[in-house]
C-alpha cells in the first residue's frame, strides 16, 4: 500500500466533505447545539454530581448521539456505494492506485472532518466554559471527547460496511437511516422491551447494552463524568461492582474500538478481496 496514494485520496475525501453544504450544514447545527446546550447547562449550580466541564460534558452526550452516528452512518454508507453508481470507482482504478488505498484513504479522509466537526462543537463549547470561570477537572471534558471520535469511527465503519454491499447510494442511505433508527431511538426500548418479554437478569442485561455501540458510549460517558455511578441504574452498579470503576471503563472502551475494528476490516475485505465488478 502507498501511503502517498493513500494520503492524496484522504485529502480529497476531506475536501469534498468540508466543501459538501449538507456537511457544512451539520457542522455550523452542532456547534450551535452546542453553544445552546452551554448556555442552558451553565444555568445554575451542580446537579447530580455534575459541574462546570462536567456537567457541560454530560449536557452534550445526548447531542452527541443523536448528531454523530447518523452523519458517519450516512457519509459512510455512500462513500463506495456513490462512486460505484456514478461510474467514478472504475475511472480511479485505471490510475496507478489500488482498492485498498481508495479505501483507507475514504476513510480516514471522512473521519477527519467528522472529527473536526466533534472538536469544534466541543471546543467552542469548553472555551465557553472556560471564559465563564467553570469549575471541574477538565479531563473527564477531554475523555468524553475522545469517546466521542471512537464513536464516530464505530459508526463510520459500519456505514462502510453498508456501502460496500449497496449498489446505490439511496439504497445505502435508506439501509443507514434505518441503523441509527434501530441502534440509537429503538436501542432503549430494545432493552427494556427483551428484558421484559425474556424477563432477563441484570448480567444478560448489561451483556445486552454492551451490543449497541451507542448504548456502550453513554455508559463509559457517564462513568468518565460522574463518580456517582448510581445514576446507570441497577446495570450500572452490577458492571462497577463486578469489574470496578476503571476495569468497567478499559471493558467499555475495548469493546468500541472493536466495533470500530470489526465492521471496517470486514468491509475492507469484501470490497478489495470479495468484489470484483470494479476491476
Amino acid at each position: 500500500m502507498d501511503t502517498k496514494n493513500v494520503f492524496l485520496i484522504m485529502r480529497k475525501e476531506a475536501g469534498e466533505s468540508l466543501r459538501n453544504r449538507w456537511f457544512i450544514l451539520y457542522t455550523l447545527c452542532f456547534s450551535a447545539l452546542a453553544l445552546l446546550v452551554l448556555l442552558f447547562s451553565t444555568m445554575g449550580g451542580e446537579i447530580a454530581g455534575y459541574s462546570g466541564f462536567g456537567r457541560t460534558a454530560a449536557s452534550l452526550i445526548n447531542l452527541v448521539l443523536l448528531f454523530v452516528p447518523l452523519i458517519a452512518l450516512i457519509t459512510g454508507g455512500i462513500s463506495i456505494s456513490q462512486e460505484r453508481e456514478n461510474g467514478t470507482l472504475p475511472y480511479l482504478l485505471s490510475h496507478p492506485i489500488n482498492k485498498n488505498e481508495i479505501f483507507v484513504g475514504k476513510f480516514l479522509g471522512i473521519l477527519i472532518t467528522i472529527w473536526f466537526s466533534i472538536l469544534l462543537g466541543f471546543g467552542l463549547a469548553g472555551l465557553g466554559v472556560a471564559i465563564r470561570g467553570g469549575e471541574g477537572e477538565i479531563s473527564g471534558y477531554l475523555l468524553t471527547v475522545i469517546l466521542s471520535a471512537l464513536l464516530a469511527a464505530c459508526f463510520l465503519s459500519i456505514g462502510f460496511l453498508v456501502s460496500v454491499y449497496s449498489g446505490k447510494a439511496s439504497k445505502a442511505i435508506g439501509i443507514s437511516v434505518f441503523l441509527w433508527l434501530l441502534f440509537i431511538i429503538l436501542g432503549d426500548l430494545g432493552i427494556m422491551g427483551t428484558t421484559v418479554a425474556m424477563d432477563l437478569g441484570i448480567k444478560q442485561v448489561f451483556v445486552l447494552a454492551l451490543l449497541n455501540p451507542s448504548e456502550v458510549f453513554k455508559i463509559a460517558s457517564v462513568l468518565v463524568l460522574s463518580p456517582r455511578f448510581e445514576i446507570l441504574g441497577p446495570v450500572g452498579v452490577y458492571a462497577v461492582r463486578t469489574f470496578g470503576q476503571q476495569g468497567v471503563f478499559y471493558l467499555l472502551f475495548s469493546i468500541m474500538v472493536l466495533w470500530a475494528l470489526i465492521p471496517f476490516g470486514y468491509a475492507y475485505l469484501v470490497f478489495t478481496r470479495f468484489r470484483k465488478e470494479e476491476k
